[in-house]
């Protein structure tokens, strides 16, 4: 014979069904993305720089604001593709490529500029820049282009930059103009500072006895959160940083240029 009363046992049946019900409908909270484990996109691997030489409208200056609307481009350009699958950076070899680029400062061109594309493809040779410019990834991509003006003595071969924009050889100006979608499905062109393309001017060297090489270490930066220097702004890092709180590196690329001055 049950010693406990009725009332009882189904009270403890239904509390016992609650408990139940509540440990089902828990669920178990998914550990945060690790992102510099998975940064939501593929590892860009092969890149081609395109330098097409262009000349500053009359009236126009070269500023951080110009628009690609005031250069004059011309058929003239010079091709780069660096392929790093092997774990090696190597040279695309062959017709239509070069291993440096050749350039004219202001001081033989004064309104010379150059115009500088970015393309990225994955290892097995897809192409991904849009994955670098998607909604989730846009806000977090930057290109730095920072001189290497020499390296470190105390064996570690450390590059040095220029850490001022007054040392630099050059200007940059980020001009990109990304398709995009509003949410009414009309199209627009954001002029979101990634630095797939830019324009370039070489400022320096000034007279014969400047050198006339100069070294670039273009950097993808990737940044965990946003690359936006504050809430709410659309300002950025200048394009010469050095130093990237909060970021890593997806791909940095060394690149050299000849200058000339006459």
């Amino acid at each position: 014979m049950n010693r406990f009363p009725l009332g009882l046992r189904f009270g403890a049946l239904a509390f016992s069904l609650m408990a139940i019900l509540a440990s089902c409908g828990k669920t178990t909270p998914k550990p945060p993305t690790d992102e510099r484990k998975n940064k939501g996109h593929d590892q860009p691997t092969i890149a081609q720089l395109t330098l097409t030489q262009g000349t500053l409208k009359a009236g126009k200056t070269f500023t951080a604001l110009m628009s690609p609307d005031d250069v004059e481009l011309d058929r003239v350009h010079q091709t780069i593709e660096l392929d790093q699958s092997s774990g090696q950076i190597k040279y695309t070899e062959g017709p239509g490529y070069v291993r440096r680029f050749s350039v004219e400062s202001t001081t033989k061109v004064p309104n010379r500029v150059y115009l500088l594309t970015i393309n990225y493809k994955t290892a097995t040779g897809e192409a991904m820049d849009a994955q670098l410019v998607s909604d989730e990834q846009i806000n977090r991509h930057q290109h730095f282009f920072k001189q290497i003006i020499g390296y470190s003595d105390d064996g570690r071969n450390t590059p040095l930059f220029a850490r001022f924009k007054e040392a630099l050889s050059y200007d940059y100006a980020y001009c990109d103009r990304i398709p995009r979608k509003q949410s009414d499905g009309s199209e627009y062109l954001d002029a979101n500072p990634v630095g797939l393309s830019g324009f370039l001017q070489f400022v320096k060297p000034v007279t014969r006895a400047e050198t006339k090489e100069v070294t670039m270490l273009i950097t993808l930066g990737h940044f965990f959160n946003t690359k936006f220097t504050s809430t709410g702004s659309k300002a950025v890092r200048p394009f010469f940083s050095t130093v990237l709180p909060g970021a890593d590196a997806d791909i940095n690329m060394t690149i050299h240029f000849d200058v000339a001055t006459n």
